[in-house]
């Protein structure tokens, strides 16, 4: 069964954040530290959802996550008070690289800016990779340029893998041993879970 689509969930606090992987190599007599980073952290989004009443929307959203937290799940990624504008909707990467901090793209909008901090998806393999601008990029007249990343890329890419400006998601799993449900004397259901990214 493919992932279960949330991207319509209604979302009241978004807790997003970035597991690390990497350690710190601190030499037991002093000296100089060093960071020995790892690829493939990928990112983790905690959520709170608003209260529903169980009947009928609160039964339908568990059973949703049920389904999620067996087959993973896919949420917008929250971009909270930043206006995306039209980016183009057949964005894909136009040479190959095998790794670094830098992707070339075509097929936007012409002159469209990606600003720093903007997410993104790259899918490759039908997975969906989410990363975000480390710098402001203005593409050219043809809708073309290089994308500066935060993180280094986690695959190797062959050109022409489809690129996600207008509604980036996560795409992940519901992580921890339980999964429950809370059902107050209202009859509402509160639902807190997070989604880290199977990266």
């Amino acid at each position: 069964m493919a992932v279960i689509d949330l991207t319509d969930l209604r979302i009241r606090i978004p807790e997003p954040s970035m597991p690390d992987y990497g350690v710190m190599q601190t030499p037991v007599l002093g000296g100089s530290t060093n960071r020995i980073g790892r690829l493939g952290g990928g990112h983790l989004l905690k959520l709170t959802l608003p209260p529903e009443d169980m009947e009928p929307d609160g039964r339908k959203i568990v059973a949703r996550l049920q389904m999620a937290k067996e087959y993973g799940a896919v949420i917008a990624w929250p971009q909270v008070d930043f206006s995306i504008g039209t980016p183009g909707a057949a964005i894909t990467v136009s040479s190959a690289v095998a790794g670094g901090r830098y992707v070339q793209i075509t097929g936007a909008t012409p002159r469209y800016a990606i600003r720093m901090g903007q997410a993104l998806n790259i899918t490759r393999n039908g997975h969906r990779y989410l990363y975000f601008a480390g710098a402001q990029t203005v593409l050219d007249a043809s809708g073309a340029g290089t994308v500066t990343l935060t993180r280094p890329l986690r695959t190797k890419l062959l050109g022409a893998e489809a690129v996600n400006l207008a509604k980036p998601v996560i795409e992940g799993w519901i992580v921890g041993d339980n999964f429950g449900w809370p059902i107050d004397e209202q009859r509402n259901v509160g639902l807190q879970f997070d989604v880290m990214e199977r990266a």
